[in-house]
């Protein structure tokens, strides 16, 4: 239930090769592209604008096949941020979502969604704004020595859209403000307020236009690691090709107020094949400049490509860093390959797939309500490479199994191997049960780490899920030798009230280890 922003660029840093969203098999159904993932959320390149709405089911499909189920959390006009229902298949940037997109009208109190076959009649893009506000709660309790604990509630508005009813306009806000209370050790009350603006910029120049231009407060889809930015982008759009450029200034890292310290600019150009085409694929290069009170604090280069078949799927991006004469003075070369990223996938069958991946990354976003000790595992050992495959049978089961070698990032050293289940939906509930089991050797004695999860959605509005594990695991600061057992059990509900109203609640408890604890979060969005 702790929230972590770390590194904003990997947000985007693989949208540069999202494809716009063509509705699929029936006028019901579409499809949109994953484009990026942490190890909580899986990020989309559809949004409110193509017909997802908060807590909208969504289904990660190779073949035909459905290997996840999503939930989708949190909009923008064009991309969506989803939760993690369901899965036992490593899931890979680029691979297919299916959805049924649904629109609702500005009073949705009064009126039912509206298919998306009756938008597209009257165009697509709807006039004015949509939105969501919120007010959430989250409370962790140390089960220790009592300290550490906090509270912190918060509060959020999201907003974007057309404000002139045109869509040669575009608003897109996102401001967060929460406060946090807590205690040192000795009685002695704290108190931090912290309000964040993570976007608050207008775009000139309607979707799919020659030109667009972007000022403001932003994230650029197509500029890998730049991350965050205030002040203007610039793009051109031709039916092979794009480019763009952009200029300003970045936030401050920890309040995100607005500074002139560290000023950027950067360009980029990117070639890709024609919409609707069999084999698709994009390469696209760019060079951006970083610049701390004058002085060079990051000066690279970077490539991107891709490549998606009907059996085949890979996506490559790597930076080239150039280090000017002042700071080779201890060593090292002129340019030196940066931050690789690497995935690949190939379809045996219709139900069976291989992937593999390379990662060396030294920062990505995370950003989730719920950390438990899968979570912790997992962002600890990000860094390395792997592969893996799963199979689908009688299209209710599903099995998985991958290893993976992870040489850098706060664990060190370590080789991980899991094997997953999922099996469902079962009956009318919608019931679904999910299982993972690692073992994993490192420069600690070896351990283990099994969850489980069982849930039931009866129907689109309501979603409950019961989970659990334990983890073996040591601290290298005792006896090396001795482990302890870290049992962990949660509760998440989530339910779609009134087509407007949105409730979320979720609940852990953590024992054993070094740092038990009891974790409590809540929210309630009104969505207009």
């Amino acid at each position: 239930m702790r929230r972590a922003w770390r590194g904003a660029a990997g947000l985007v840093g693989l949208a540069a090769f999202a494809a716009p969203v063509r509705a699929q098999d029936s006028a019901a159904t579409r499809f949109a592209r994953v484009t990026y993932l942490t190890g909580a959320s899986v990020y989309l390149d559809a949004g409110r604008l193509d017909g997802l709405r908060e807590g909208t089911r969504v289904e990660i499909v190779r073949g035909r096949t459905a290997v996840a189920v999503l939930k989708v959390a949190y909009l923008a006009s064009h991309q969506a941020s989803c939760d993690i229902v369901t899965t036992a298949a490593a899931l890979v940037v680029g691979d297919s979502a299916r959805f049924v997109p649904i629109v609702v009208p500005r009073d949705s109190g009064l009126a039912q969604p509206v298919p998306a076959t009756a938008l597209a009649r009257r165009g697509t893009t709807p006039p004015g704004l949509r939105g969501r506000i919120g007010i959430e709660f989250l409370g962790v309790d140390q089960l220790e020595a009592g300290v550490g604990g906090f509270t912190q509630p918060g509060m959020s508005l999201r907003v974007d859209g057309h404000p002139l009813g045109e869509p040669a306009v575009t608003v897109a806000v996102d401001i967060r403000a929460r406060r946090t209370y807590s205690s040192l050790s000795d009685g002695t009350p704290l108190t931090d307020a912290r309000n964040r603006v993570y976007q608050a910029a207008l775009t000139f120049g309607a979707p799919g236009s020659v030109g667009r231009a972007t000022v403001g407060r932003q994230i650029s889809p197509n500029l890998a690691s730049v991350g965050m930015f205030d002040g203007v982008l610039a793009e051109v759009n031709q039916p092979g090709w794009s480019a763009g450029m952009f200029g300003g200034a970045q936030p401050d890292p920890i309040g995100l107020q607005f500074s002139t310290q560290i000023l950027e600019a950067g360009a980029y150009v990117q070639g890709h094949s024609s919409p609707g085409a069999a084999n698709r694929w994009a390469l696209a290069l760019g060079a951006s400049g970083s610049y701390d009170s004058g002085q060079a604090n990051r000066e690279f280069a970077f490539v991107q490509t891709s490549f998606l078949s009907p059996r085949f799927w890979m996506l490559l991006t790597q930076e080239l860093d150039y280090y000017r004469p002042w700071k080779r003075m201890t060593g090292g070369s002129a340019v030196s390959p940066t931050s690789t990223f690497a995935l690949l996938r190939y379809r045996l069958t219709g139900s069976m797939t291989l992937d593999a991946g390379f990662d060396n990354r030294r920062n990505v976003v995370l950003y989730r309500d719920v950390v438990n000790p899968v979570t912790a595992f997992d962002d600890a050992y990000r860094q390395g490479v792997w592969g893996g495959w799963s199979v689908r049978v009688n299209r209710r089961f599903l099995f998985a199994a991958d290893a993976r070698s992870s040489r850098g990032g706060p664990a060190g050293r370590a080789d991980a191997y899991s094997v997953s289940f999922i099996a469902g939906p079962f009956s009318s509930l919608g019931m679904r049960f999910r299982s993972r089991t690692t073992r994993y050797l490192s420069d600690q004695p070896p351990g283990w780490l099994q969850s489980v999860a069982i849930g039931i959605e009866p129907g689109s509005r309501l979603h409950l899920e019961l989970n659990g594990g334990v983890r073996e695991q040591w601290n290298p600061l005792t006896d090396p030798a001795s482990n302890s057992w870290v049992n962990w059990i949660g509760v998440d509900l989530d339910m779609d009230v009134a087509g407007s109203w949105y409730f979320v609640m979720s609940a852990n408890r953590e024992t054993g280890g070094f740092d038990g604890n009891n974790q409590v979060y809540g929210g309630l969005s009104y969505r207009f």
